[in-house]
């Protein structure tokens, strides 16, 4: 009789074990799942963030086609607000695993020459739309 509960607690002790195995590799996994969920998150917004920065860049042209000094200094102060912003993203970008990271770190040059208060953006503008749409495709296919 003592060896048989003697085999049925060895049996417990066992059939424990194996289960605290299996959901250690449940929790991993799961913890992997919500990590790959984060980033995809960050991505998301960092796009949509990228195509707000492109618009007000190109918003800039309502200063540009004035050459007011008064017009051409709102512009100014735009300006540092929308490379400010730019710059923060760029920081955001530079986190992220690097699949992700080297299809949005062009986006950074592209909006950077877009944000200007001369008459020629425009061409850097549609240059910078491409560059987001383009990551945009390659991130999500």
């Amino acid at each position: 009789m003592k060896l048989y509960i003697l085999i049925l607690l060895l049996i417990f002790i066992v059939s424990c074990a194996s289960v605290s195995q299996v959901e250690n590799a449940a929790n991993e996994n799961l913890k992997q799942k919500n990590k790959l969920t984060a980033v995809k998150n960050e991505v998301t917004e960092i796009t949509v963030l990228a195509q707000k920065l492109e618009q007000r860049s190109r918003g800039l042209d309502a200063f540009r086609s004035y050459p007011k000094a008064e017009s051409l200094r709102e512009c100014n102060l735009t300006l540092e607000n929308i490379k400010k912003d730019t710059t923060d993203l760029d920081n955001r970008i530079i986190k992220l695993p690097e699949d992700y990271r080297n299809k949005l770190i062009p986006i950074i040059g592209e909006l950077n020459q877009c944000a200007s208060c001369t008459k020629d953006t425009l061409n850097d503008c549609k240059k910078a739309r491409a560059s987001i749409n383009q990551a945009i495709k390659e991130l999500y296919p």
